[in-house]
């Protein structure tokens, strides 16, 4: 089943690059807000311009998959998939200036209850 959605969380770690093809992406985890599940997201080359580090709150919107597996000991696990559309990000705590060049960043801090939207 594959779905467009969007979805609002914490990057849970640094982003990993890997080759997708003839292209370089970045695969990102977040934890959504509200549902606190996790969500793999491709960034595809197009938005190289973000930089995504651990604890920035993310705005994604893309095509979103699930995959049933089985985790290290045994159990059913979901994965939510998504190829990332849009991208929002709100610089975490301690993080200054957007990169030059990123039309779609905001470097505004997301603590908290105190979210930007």
């Amino acid at each position: 089943m594959s779905d467009y959605i969007t979805v609002a969380g914490l990057v849970q770690f640094d982003p990993r690059t890997r080759q997708a093809g003839d292209k370089t992406v970045r695969d990102v985890v977040i934890r959504a807000i509200g549902s606190n599940q996790n969500f793999s997201i491709t960034v595809w080359p197009e938005k190289e311009g973000i930089a995504i580090n651990k604890g920035d709150f993310l705005v994604v919107d893309g095509k979103h998959t699930q995959s049933v597996g089985q985790n290290k000991e045994g159990a059913q696990v979901t994965y939510n998939n998504m190829s990332a559309s849009t991208l929002f990000r709100f610089a975490g705590e301690g993080a200054s200036a957007a990169p030059a060049g990123a039309s779609k960043v905001t470097a505004a801090a997301a603590t908290g209850d105190d979210f930007p939207f």
